[in-house]
């Protein structure tokens, strides 16, 4: 890796004397360059994602790890589930090597549902304290008893997490800053940030509820990443929120034209044949035909 970090170096000090020289750039010199560059293959990323348990973390972000070997398997047993959605290799060109399971997981002083460490590769997760320990629960939404992996599958906050390391590597770190085409997708006059009081525990931002036009949850309304995260998890998250945003979509071409660009990112992303059969192209497909 160092050898070639020193070649592609020395190829771009002899583009900028060529440059100097005669305004122009050896075509020989660029076919090099390219040739530096592996092609785009999903081989590259033909591996498993690690998950990492046990590892306690300190200071700006808090890991605890005194989680039961119940919680902790029903936990592993779920991101199992959810990595199998997406056509293999999929997190790891997102960046994310591994998933860091955490008890109270916080980053300063804030609970967080999950994490996405884009420095270390690292999706963090929070394993909730009795997740594997209820036989049934009820679920609101389909006023029924169900098994705690049907009720747990498909978290929202991994979607939303894994949007958010797709988002980076699609487009760099630029992107969290200034995003113009999608901002320019909202509303005449609407400006992210003010939407809602984080300081208000009454209110659950991220109960999907259309709460402006084009947007899906007020959590969405805070800028334009979370937004795009929030968009991502809609997508590929929990069944009941999925028919919601197609329900918000149908009637919302501001949301409508949010899903289209998602998943014409996401097929540009992840261009490569083999994941026909996955939940994530199933998924992605469904969305662009039933707002289309």
């Amino acid at each position: 890796m160092k050898i070639r970090f020193v070649f592609f170096f020395l190829v771009l000090i002899s583009l900028a004397a060529c440059n100097e020289k005669k305004n122009e750039i050896d075509p020989d010199l660029l076919l090099s360059v390219a040739l530096l560059q592996p092609p785009d293959r999903a081989e590259n990323y033909d591996r498993d994602v690690q998950i990492i348990t046990h590892s306690a973390r300190g200071f700006l972000m808090t890991c605890d790890v005194d989680y039961t070997e119940e919680d902790l398997n029903f936990s592993i047993e779920i991101l199992k589930r959810e990595i199998a959605r997406y056509p293999r290799g999929y997190w790891i060109k997102a960046g994310i090597d591994s998933v860091l399971l955490c008890k109270n997981l916080k980053f300063l002083g804030r609970s967080l549902g999950g994490l996405a460490d884009i420095y270390f590769k690292t999706l963090i997760l929070n394993v909730p304290d009795g997740i594997g320990r209820n036989a049934q629960i009820y679920d609101d939404a389909t006023s029924t008893f169900i098994s705690p992996f049907e009720y747990y599958d498909r978290l929202n906050v991994i979607h939303h997490e894994l949007t958010h390391a797709v988002d980076f590597s699609f487009m760099g770190f630029g992107f969290s800053i200034f995003d113009p085409a999608w901002e320019q997708l909202n509303y005449t006059g609407f400006q992210y940030g003010n939407h809602y009081d984080p300081q208000n525990s009454s209110v659950n931002i991220h109960t999907f509820s259309h709460p402006l036009p084009g947007f899906i949850t007020l959590y969405a309304t805070t800028n334009h990443v979370e937004d795009r995260a929030e968009i991502g998890a809609g997508i590929m998250g929990v069944i009941s929120d999925y028919n919601r945003l197609i329900q918000f979509c149908q009637s919302d071409p501001i949301i409508s034209a949010k899903i289209k660009r998602t998943v014409s990112e996401w097929k540009q992303f992840w261009p490569f044949p083999g994941a026909e059969n996955t939940e994530w192209k199933i998924r992605i497909t469904q969305a662009e035909r039933d707002c289309g």
